[in-house]
């Protein structure tokens, strides 16, 4: 009888291989190259997913095992998967906010160990099977109880496209503000319980969706729920513009206002928050950071570090049409969208402009009558080229909230 061919995707060294041969199955090593194209998370993530394709198609494979541990190599992996629609099983990552999302997309098993499963897949549930509006709705419910930000929202919108979910795009706008994000369990409660027991704690809120073990709750326990923090995401939307963006709040935040600091890349508006040229209450506003700029979404890790580090973290509003950090705190408005490279306000906003995120109300209010912002110029942001894989992502990319994959 010929073992079952496992095409093992990795995007880091990982003992995948050796496990699957224990598991008397077959492995097929498909590791992804080191090199990534210098850009945002999600042109990262649509080159994995490109890779990832070539590389399994070249193969006779049965099912394929994916590990990465970045949440852009994990999205790609999983948008080869269902481009393949392939048997696929995902190795779980450290991270329990990522983990917690693949388990809810059914492709990540809880109870049993990934290899095992991944050998004895073969002719079983594909990813496009698995992967609907139902588990997408788990996935955003479970992660975001655990405290993940917009990025989260930006690569399952990716997924969904990729998956052909209807109507997703309404799903995160009725969920993720009526989702509480739970306070850290005590580690004593995640040793007894871990990601089976967060996906637990949602009880009827949780379709019971089928994954690659079984049903999905009946592969989770009795868990007592961990207690609830006051903070959720809510869109926030500029009426007269058409711009949306994401913001995370607490019940006590009823606006987030300020004069505007304009700042054309990330690069410049952290110099000025590291030269202490930022005053508290200042509302920072970074533009040229989002699918068609950056190119790929960009993380403003530079600019959160500067803010920790300056003690500004907690007085300083950031609005971007990039991503913030994930573990970043303190006042974000991100995903803007249209951003700036696609001739959205945001690239139209001038230092000194007042702006006003009315958050009871879920309205951008701005100080400066339409009829002006519309004859602005739009900032001048950098050219990415005609030829190579960035330019080509950058000439096509779609909004953020739509996913920011190719057009």
């Amino acid at each position: 009888m010929l073992a079952t061919r496992i095409g093992v995707l990795s995007a880091g060294d990982t003992d995948l291989p050796d496990r699957t041969r224990e598991a008397s199955g077959e492995p097929v090593p498909l590791s992804l190259p080191s090199g990534r194209p210098m850009g945002g998370v999600t042109l990262v993530r649509e080159w994995v997913a490109d890779v990832a394709q070539i590389s399994c198609s070249r193969e006779r494979l049965d099912a394929v095992l994916l590990a990465a541990e970045e949440p852009e190599e994990l999205a790609g992996l999983v948008l080869a998967a269902l481009r393949l629609n392939l048997p696929a099983v995902v190795d779980p990552p450290g991270d329990a906010r990522l983990f917690a999302a693949l388990a809810a997309l059914g492709l990540a098993p809880v109870a049993s160990d990934p290899v095992e499963v991944a050998v004895g897949i073969a002719g079983g549930p594909r990813p496009l099977e698995l992967v609907g509006s139902f588990s997408l709705a788990n996935a955003l419910r479970s992660t975001y109880s655990l405290g993940e930000g917009p990025e989260a929202l930006v690569h399952l919108s990716a997924i969904a496209r990729e998956a052909g979910a209807v109507g997703f795009e309404q799903i995160p706008r009725v969920l993720l503000p009526e989702t509480p994000v739970l306070a850290q369990p005590d580690s004593a409660w995640f040793e007894q319980y871990g990601v089976a027991g967060i996906l637990a704690h949602l009880g009827e809120t949780l379709n019971d969706t089928r994954t690659v073990e079984g049903d999905l709750r009946q592969t989770l326990p009795a868990a007592p729920p961990p207690p609830a923090d006051s903070s959720r995401l809510i869109f926030v939307v500029g009426r007269a513009s058409g711009t949306e963006a994401l913001c995370r709040v607490t019940d006590a935040d009823e606006e987030f206002s300020g004069e505007c600091r304009v700042h054309h890349s990330e690069k410049f508006a952290a110099r000025v928050v590291e030269g202490g040229f930022v005053e508290p209450g200042s509302l920072l506003v970074v533009a040229g950071c989002g699918p068609q700029g950056g190119p790929g979404l960009v993380r403003l890790e530079r600019l959160s570090r500067a803010l920790r580090e300056s003690g500004l973290e907690e007085s300083i509003t950031v609005m971007t049409d990039g991503l913030p950090p994930r573990d970043a705190r303190g006042r974000w408005v991100s995903l803007v969208s249209p951003e700036a490279k696609a001739g959205g306000v945001i690239g139209r906003l001038r230092s000194g402009d007042f702006l006003r995120i009315d958050l009871l109300e879920g309205r951008i209010r701005t100080s400066v009558k339409a009829g002006e912002l519309e004859n602005r110029d739009p900032c001048e942001l950098p050219d990415h080229g005609t030829a190579g894989y960035a330019a080509r992502y950058a000439r096509s990319a779609l909004s953020a909230l739509e996913g920011a994959g190719f057009g």
